[in-house]
Formats: structure tokens, C-alpha cells, sequence
């Protein structure tokens, strides 16, 4: 069975870029991120793109000693950039982030930078899709829905948990459809225990 999805990168991707100089510390993006809620900037030396800085890659940092009010984005970004074509389909794009275990993917059109794509993005719009590609991966590993690691509730990504709203890497999926943290799904279960 082979799963295909039909939606663009184009249709969900943000066109509104925001971009920082290479010669910048990572105070100063960690700054800009906050200002406009994002989880990562695209980097750019002479008007050509670089790289990326991600939170991950700030949390990478300030761990090894960095002081981020003197240490230059690029000394600290992600790079090479690993793009995609904006008609590529979202499940493309899951799978690159997947194999590459990143989280966002910069959209390019001929060469130029026309947008980007996050997680948070496909798991957004494409519900359906994730729920049939865990299926596939539950057929896969011999698991059915309601055995094992699946019971109960399913392991789906990284993102805001919809009850508490803090960030996690590995939200579940309740009975009511909610994708909640492991915090959250344990007091739900302790209050259906009840």
C-alpha cells in the first residue's frame, strides 16, 4: 500500500521569511526568534542563504559553554541547507525532515527562496495522512492500533501539547483527538481512574 498525498509544500508553507546576517550572535537571533514566535531563522551572508539557526541549535551551544552574547551564528548554525521544491508533496517533505531529523525545510523555486516548511506545518494540515502513515508503521512492526505502544493513545511528533501548551517531542494522540505531553496524558488517565 503506498501512501501519497496530494498537497503541495506550496500550499502550506510560509512565504513571510525572516532572515539574519551570519555575523550576528546567537542573543541577537535568539531575540528576533522570540519577537516573532519562531523556532528557527534562516541565515544569510552577502544575500545568500547559509544556513539555519534552530532552538536546537541554541540548546546545543549554551550545553557546550557558548556564550551566546559573543558567539557568531556561524559558527553555530546548521548547514548545508537541506531544501525541497515547492511541488513536492507534504509527505516528501516529512520524509526528508525524517531522514534528516530536522524539523523545518526551506522551499526553493529554481535556485531562489521562496518559503518554508515545518513540522508543525504537515502535522497541522494533514492529520489524516499521520494517522494512516502510523497505521502503515503499526502494520509494519507487527503492532495493531490498541496493542503495545499503541493502546490507548499513539506516539505522534514534536509540538505544543493542546491542553498545557508547552512543547514536547513526543505528544500523544487522546481519545478526544487532542495531541497532549506525556504530563498531560498521565493526569487524563489518572482522572478517568477515577
Amino acid at each position: 500500500m503506498n501512501v501519497k498525498s496530494k498537497i503541495p509544500v506550496r500550499d502550506i508553507m510560509t512565504t513571510k521569511l525572516i532572515t539574519i546576517s551570519s555575523d550576528a550572535t546567537l542573543a541577537e537571533a535568539s531575540k528576533v526568534m522570540s519577537k516573532n514566535d519562531i523556532g528557527g531563522i534562516l541565515v544569510e551572508k552577502k544575500g545568500d542563504l547559509v544556513g539555519i539557526f534552530t532552538e536546537k541549535d541554541l540548546v546545543n551551544s549554551v550545553s557546550k559553554g557558548k556564550n551566546p552574547t559573543s558567539v557568531k551564528l556561524k559558527d553555530a548554525m546548521s548547514s548545508p541547507l537541506i531544501t525541497i521544491e515547492p511541488d513536492q508533496s507534504i509527505l516528501d517533505a516529512a520524509q526528508l525532515m525524517t531522514k534528516n531529523k530536522i524539523r523545518k525545510l526551506p522551499v526553493k523555486n529554481k535556485g531562489k527562496l521562496v518559503g518554508i516548511i515545518t513540522a508543525d506545518d504537515i502535522v497541522r494540515i494533514a492529520p489524516r495522512e499521520i494517522e494512516l502513515l502510523l497505521e502503515l508503521a503499526s502494520i509494519k512492526t507487527g503492532a495493531a492500533f490498541g496493542e503495545g505502544e499503541f493502546k490507548g493513545a499513539t506516539r505522534l511528533t514534536e509540538g505544543d501539547c493542546d491542553t498545557c501548551g508547552n512543547y514536547s517531542d513526543n505528544l500523544r494522540r487522546t481519545d478526544s483527538e487532542e495531541y497532549v505531553c506525556n504530563d498531560c496524558y498521565s493526569k487524563e488517565e489518572a482522572e478517568e481512574e477515577e
